[in-house]
């Protein structure tokens, strides 16, 4: 069973690489921004810089903030003076019974007015190339869709495990196959163009209400009130990553805390999937360690395992986003200590199965239920 589930993963990068289309079309458009962001923010110029080489250009970028005692508040401050590019800093106040990136969200969505065609929502933590914005708005501006989106690209931005594990799995669940049914898609809360026609008739921005997930919340609300969604599978947005151990122990343990609250059909299956092919790690090696025999089962895992490392690289590479040297390297090393990656995947998901205290960025909630939530704690921001 192990060996299927490598093999299907396998064969849905394949698939991705027969459709991969980078796109086209490049349609005018009004576009205003949001970025919801916190703590001291010091990537904000690097985001700046590249929302102004956009082709595309975007009509302001509209920055929301918890309040002004965030550091978030005096960075955004200090660029909006010096930026080419129109910005906006709005304070969202406190949440109480959402996440404070909902929060954060609603407050900036206010500012749209009727000169605005398209809503961009975007997270601060990625870095989005030129053709970004125009592939998002693109077919709004078309009337092809009400809702496109792409998905984060994880990229590995300092020499440390944590950063290389979460790579790993973070780039398999990125290129499984998206054209499920709309209880299963995910509408990415990180790189998200939205009609503002469409959003206004069916009331789409109401669902960060008392919420922990924009993604989940807003995949849900859109597929119940009938909007087309695209995803767009070759619209993949690079998400520097630099993190420790630790903080990817902890960023993979909330990543799936939140899925268990919104989709807990899709937390098992990640939980039997990444378990039942450890299990098939754990009994070749036993049985090769033994002189049981089975060593052709070890080596079709490891062989399926390096050539998923092969096939993710040559997805970056047709994106025009390949991997430095050093980074292919580590990354074909944990190919073939598949096992480790496993194991870390198991472990989050499993440690996931606890959601009633989330702890996000400085803010802890309590939480009920999928639409219960409660801001339990605020701690102080980060200085990192």
């Amino acid at each position: 069973m192990g060996i299927a589930i490598s093999l299907l993963s396998n064969l849905s990068v394949i698939d991705r690489l027969r459709r991969l289309q980078p796109p086209r079309s490049a349609r005018p458009a009004v576009v205003s921004v949001i970025l919801p962001i916190t703590g001291p923010s010091r990537q904000l110029p690097e985001i700046i810089a590249a929302l102004e080489r956009q082709t595309l250009k975007p009509r302001r970028l509209i920055v929301a903030v918890e309040s002004t005692t965030d550091p978030a508040f005096a960075a955004a401050s200090h660029i909006a003076g010096s930026a080419a590019l129109p910005i906006e800093i709005v304070v969202a106040g406190p949440a109480t019974h959402q996440a404070q990136k909902c929060r954060n969200q609603q407050a900036a969505i206010a500012r749209i007015d009727d000169g605005d065609e398209v809503v961009v929502l975007m997270d601060g933590d990625i870095r989005p190339r030129p053709n970004w914005l125009s592939a998002l708005a693109s077919p709004i501006a078309d009337d092809h869709s009400d809702v496109v989106t792409g998905h984060r690209w994880q990229q590995v931005a300092a020499p440390r495990l944590g950063a290389h594990l979460i790579a790993a799995v973070d780039r398999a669940v990125t290129l499984l196959p998206r054209s499920m049914s709309g209880m299963a898609s995910v509408v990415w809360g990180g790189s998200v163009g939205i009609s503002r026609r469409a959003a206004l008739r069916s009331g789409l921005f109401d669902s960060l209400d008392r919420t922990l997930s924009d993604d989940l919340s807003l995949s849900e609300h859109a597929a119940s009130a009938g909007l087309r969604v695209l995803t767009r599978g070759a619209l993949l947005v690079p998400s520097p990553n630099d993190q420790t151990i630790s903080s990817a122990w902890h960023f993979g343990r909330r990543q799936y805390q939140i899925g268990h609250l919104y989709r807990p059909w899709l937390w098992r299956l990640a939980l039997v999937a990444v378990n039942l092919r450890l299990v098939a790690w754990f009994v070749a090696v036993q049985h090769v360690a033994t002189g049981g025999g089975m060593i052709w089962a070890l080596v079709l895992l490891l062989a399926l395992a390096v050539l998923k490392q092969v096939l993710v690289g040559e997805v970056a590479r047709r994106l025009d986003m390949p991997d430095p040297p050093e980074v292919r390297f580590f990354q074909l090393a944990l190919g073939v200590l598949q096992p480790l990656v496993d194991l870390f995947h198991s472990s989050v998901v499993i440690a996931s199965a606890t959601t009633r205290r989330i702890i996000w960025g400085h803010v802890v909630y309590d939480i009920a239920g999928p639409y219960e939530i409660n801001v339990k704690e605020r701690r102080p921001f980060s200085a990192a």
